[in-house]
């Protein structure tokens, strides 16, 4: 078995800031901003189509 943990960056939807996460099992790709404590999980759904959920740091609510 040959694991290769790569790190993949993606800035933060929210404030910016770049981040770098990895992929797990289930091909979700998990970060945790430190500047604005936001955790968003961008899942791969083809070639040209990502999805990218955000949730709210505790004690904080989205404004939308």
């Amino acid at each position: 078995m040959t694991e290769t943990w790569k790190p993949i960056p993606m800035f933060c939807p929210n404030c910016g800031k770049m981040n770098y996460g990895y992929k797990g099992i289930d091909e979700k790709i998990k970060y945790e901003c430190d500047r604005c404590m936001v955790k968003f999980v961008r899942v791969r759904k083809g070639r040209r189509h990502d999805t990218i959920e955000m949730f709210a740091p505790p004690g904080q609510e989205s404004v939308i």
